[in-house]
Formats: C-alpha cells, structure tokens, sequence
C-alpha cells in the first residue's frame, strides 16, 4: 500500500507532463501558423486581415494585439500615402499645363523674331533666350513624365523588342553629341537580333537618358555593350564611361531627382533622366543600376540595364 501515493504521484507528473508537452507543441505550431499569416499579410497589405493566434495564450494574445495594431497603422499611412501621390501628380499636371501653355506662345514669338536688323550682341542675346526657353520646355516635361512613370496606375504594354537594333539607331542618333564632347566610342552588340521583352519607345527613352548623360559627363571614352545571359533569361545593356573620380554616395544618389553629379545646374541638366530611365526600366520588369571601377587607374562609371529575354533572340 505503501506505494499507491508513489504511483499516484507518478501518474499525475505524468499527465502534467503530456499537458505541457501538448501546450507546448500546440502553442509553437501556433506561432508558425501565425508566421505565414503575416509573411502573406505584409505581401499584401491591402486586404483588411488580422493575425490570430490559434492556441490561446494571454501574452502572446497580447503581442500579436499590438502587431496588429501596427498593420493597422501601416495600412492607414499606405492609403494617406497613396492619396498624397494622387494629389501631388494632380497639381503637377496642372501646373505642367499652366507653364506649357504661355510657354509654347513664347517660343512661338521668338520663332517670329527677324534676325536681319539685329546686331551681333542682340542675335547672341536672342539665342541664349531660345535656348534657355528650350531648357524649360524640356524640364517642364520631364517633371511631368516624373509624375507619370512613378504612378501606381501607369502601365507599360511590353512585347518582344529587338534591343540591339534599338542600341544602334540610338548611338547613331546621338553621335553627334558624343562627338562634340570628343569622345572615343566602342560599341559592342552581336550580329545577330537580341530580343527582350520590353517597350519599344520606353527603350529609346532610356537608351537617349543615358547617352545624353555620358555626352554630359565622360571624360574621353565611352562603350556601349549589348550582351544575353548565359542562361538566357536576361538581357544586358551596358553603358560605361570614364568619369571624374566618385564616391560611393555620390553614386548611390543618382537616381534621386534633381541630383546632378556635380551639384549644380549646369549644361542645362534638370538631373531627372536618370531617374525616370530608372522608373521606366522597372515598368518594364528589368532593373537600372550603376557602379564604379577602376581600369590602368581611371575611374569608370557603368550603367547597367537588364531586361528579361525574349523568345526570338537567335544566334
């Protein structure tokens, strides 16, 4: 008899046991459900949903009540945030309006102006006046198309592009520039088509941001490569010339708007072309980035474009 408390006491640590065994694996099988549901949660912060927590358990009830209070605060900033954009690209397409229109009747007057009768000082006077007339017109509408491009509702129709064709119409077109800046220009594209899945005329816009860009600041040589991924899953567009020397924060910042390599407004630089060649390569599914390097001692800076590959590239 001695020793029924002895097995009485066995039997309930035993039972205490399997009670806490069981919580414990209830409350971790719990935790992992809850896990999934804020990883899909945060995929999507529009849907109104809430992590629960399966097992109760008053603490960590408690944390995720204040999780939960957090995806309600960030999904009340995300809908102020939105708004915001709305109404900022509102007024921008305003006020794009409203400068464009005197604007244009400006130009036209200055298109009126006859040359004939006017001394030397005055005929320089006048084409300083275009130019600059002509410097505003373009910022004017790249402001507009910034508004644009970094809009949650614009889209891009993408189809197969032949990108390499692309590449040499664009140097071609902008040899000009290059040459003007005495630039020694290496182009490399294979012979035969190079297709990726793009938009025709948002390539062009990029491929003319980033010539215009090497036109401005390359120092002596410039390169273009066109190349396909090993794997056939991308395309590269490389652009890389050599520069004056960067640091890394200067890199990093210039695809921030209105930031010009050398800080200021000079050779009319409105400092946004990089950042909507940016917006309108991630349109399209691709990624723009830059990076520098060393070569004999110069530095280089490189632009690189990867688009994903069409079905039609061919050798």
């Amino acid at each position: 008899m001695a020793e029924a408390p002895l097995i009485v006491v066995l039997v309930l640590a035993l039972v205490a046991a399997g009670y806490f065994c069981l919580r414990y694996f209830l409350l971790k099988r719990s935790l992992r459900n809850a896990d999934r549901e804020l990883r899909e949660i945060t995929e999507d912060l529009g849907e109104n949903r809430i992590v629960k927590l399966a097992a109760p358990d008053r603490d960590l009830e408690a944390f995720l009540g204040t999780v939960n209070q957090a995806l309600a605060h960030i999904r009340g900033e995300a809908v102020r945030y939105a708004r915001q954009e709305a109404e900022l690209k509102s007024q921008v397409e305003r006020i794009s309006h409203d400068l464009r229109t005197p604007l244009t009747s400006i130009l036209g007057y200055l298109a009126l102006v006859d040359e004939g009768g006017l001394d030397g000082e005055t005929r320089d006077s006048l084409a300083t006046v275009r130019r600059k007339a002509d410097s505003l017109q373009r910022l004017i509408a790249q402001f507009y198309d910034l508004s644009c491009v970094r809009g949650e509702d614009y889209r891009l129709d993408v189809g197969e592009v032949e990108v390499g064709r692309l590449v040499r119409e664009s140097v071609a077109g902008q040899y000009r520039l290059l040459s003007e800046a005495g630039l020694e220009v290496d182009v490399g594209i294979p012979s035969h088509a190079v297709f990726a899945l793009a938009n025709e005329a948002a390539v062009e816009r990029v491929l003319a941001n980033l010539l215009t860009n090497a036109g401005r600041y390359a120092k002596t040589a410039f390169e273009v490569t066109v190349s396909e991924n090993v794997d056939e899953s991308g395309v590269s567009l490389v652009f890389a010339n050599d520069t004056r020397t960067l640091d890394e924060s200067e890199v990093v910042r210039l695809f921030e708007p209105f930031y010009t390599v050398d800080g200021s407004r000079t050779q009319e630089s409105s400092g946004l072309g990089l950042t909507i060649a940016r917006h309108l390569v991630e349109r399209m599914g691709g990624t723009l980035t830059a990076q520098t390097e060393v070569r004999g001692g110069t530095q280089w800076l490189k632009f690189e474009v990867v688009l994903r590959a069409g079905g039609c590239s061919a050798n």
